[in-house]
């Protein structure tokens, strides 16, 4: 057994966080011994739900923490997606960031936060360079194996949603992340994203919209674990937004073989999922208040997700299972106004009345979005019949009011 001291060094909002790990590490398996191994590597579980709840209720009362790796998607070499001057690598990485602050507040969790606004933690560069040959050296084992699986016909191909390739830099950092994840006793990799699709013009916002979340195909050694987290996520998210209609993403939950975060060529051993939290040009991202509000509430929806996995959703808030709630309403808002947090916690607030959307309405045809337009005129114009209040369809002094007694803080 040979010992490996890694220690990683972060910043997430200007508090200095580090991690230490000291493990143990296993010799590396032969090209021959991988070969004995063929029905093991796809069949025999890696991680397993019960296994992963397990370690939390014991970490409840001491006993060692869920270890998730966080990982904000892209960086500032690769920076995904962009529209209006908006950068995916950005929006991922202080979503990213909340997140961990919520985790670190749990004593169940561990977070590993693998990208801050400072860069990556240190550790990662210096992992990537020095352990290039050995990754390279991992991959192409995990490909000839799942290779000689396919002509075997133990493990089937399977077609999905056409991704871009990734480049090959980047393409090195994911396996990378992945052999880390395996040797550095991570339980749960979280991959950050926000979504668009080939084709679309830069300068105009698509014709899609909605979250999803990505799995690992069920052949691969993770999918159980990974299954359940995103189903978890999924009823979590769900209760307040629509799922993708991309086609083929329109399930909601998407299993993959493809996406390297997930585990191309089952290369991933922890639970690893791969959350699309929207299309980057929805209303909600456009405003840079609104979207600072959104990033913040999409940390705490996923935390939530994570909690209602482990049996604990309802644990995890005060009152409101929402960042957005309590709030407190000082201006009046009317139809026309956009891009402001008080008509996103107004949504919030609706929603939670069961006024948003309207009846007949579905959330992709009124989203959170933080603009008033004709769907929170008609659910602010019945929430005014609801409570007796002149039905006017704008918030005024005496809505606002009663927004104050029964959301305010």
């Amino acid at each position: 057994m040979k010992r490996v001291f890694l220690l990683f060094i972060f910043s997430v909002c200007g508090s200095a966080i580090v991690v230490a790990l000291f493990v143990a590490r296993s010799p590396a398996l032969s090209f021959g011994d991988v070969g004995h191994l063929f029905a093991g590597v796809f069949f025999t579980e890696s991680t397993t739900p019960e296994a992963l709840q397990t370690k939390y209720a014991r970490a409840l009362y001491g006993g060692d923490k869920l270890r998730v790796l966080i990982v904000p998607g892209h960086d500032d070499e690769a920076w995904g997606t962009e529209f209006n001057g908006v950068r995916e690598a950005d929006m991922t990485v202080l979503l990213g960031e909340e997140l961990t602050k919520l985790l670190s507040s749990d004593i169940a969790f561990e977070p590993l936060l693998l990208r801050s606004t400072t860069g990556y933690a240190s550790g990662f560069s210096e992992y990537v360079g020095q352990e290039g040959e050995a990754i390279r050296a991992f991959l192409q084992e995990k490909k000839q194996t799942m290779r000689d699986l396919i002509r075997a016909g133990s493990v089937h191909m399977v077609d999905g949603v056409i991704h871009n390739s990734a480049p090959s830099a980047t393409a090195q950092k994911l396996y990378a992340v992945n052999r880390f994840a395996n040797e550095y006793g991570i339980d749960i990799v979280l991959h950050i994203h926000f979504n668009d699709y080939p084709g679309r013009s830069h300068t105009r916002a698509g014709r899609y919209n909605g979250f999803s979340i990505y799995v690992p195909d069920s052949q691969f050694s993770n999918a159980r674990a990974s299954r359940g987290i995103a189903e978890a996520l999924f009823t979590q998210f769900s209760t307040f937004y629509a799922e993708s209609n991309l086609p083929l993403e329109d399930s909601g939950i998407v299993p993959d073989q493809e996406l390297i975060a997930i585990g191309s060529y089952n290369t991933l051993d922890p639970a690893g999922v791969l959350i699309e939290y929207g299309y980057i040009y929805e209303q909600r991202f456009l405003n840079a208040s609104v979207r600072t509000a959104m990033l913040k509430e999409l940390a705490f929806q996923t935390y939530q997700g994570l909690n209602r996995f482990f049996g604990k959703y309802g644990e995890v808030f005060q009152k409101y299972p929402t960042s957005l709630l309590p709030h407190e309403w000082s201006k009046p808002l009317a139809s026309g106004m956009k891009g402001h947090p008080s008509i996103l916690s107004l949504q919030a607030a609706l929603l939670f009345e069961e006024l948003y959307p309207p009846a007949g309405e579905s959330k992709r045809d009124c989203p959170l979005s933080g603009s008033f337009g004709p769907c929170t005129a008609l659910a602010v114009k019945n929430f005014q019949q609801k409570y007796g209040l002149p039905a006017s369809g704008t918030v005024g002094e005496l809505t606002l009011a009663k927004l104050n007694e029964i959301y305010g803080r």
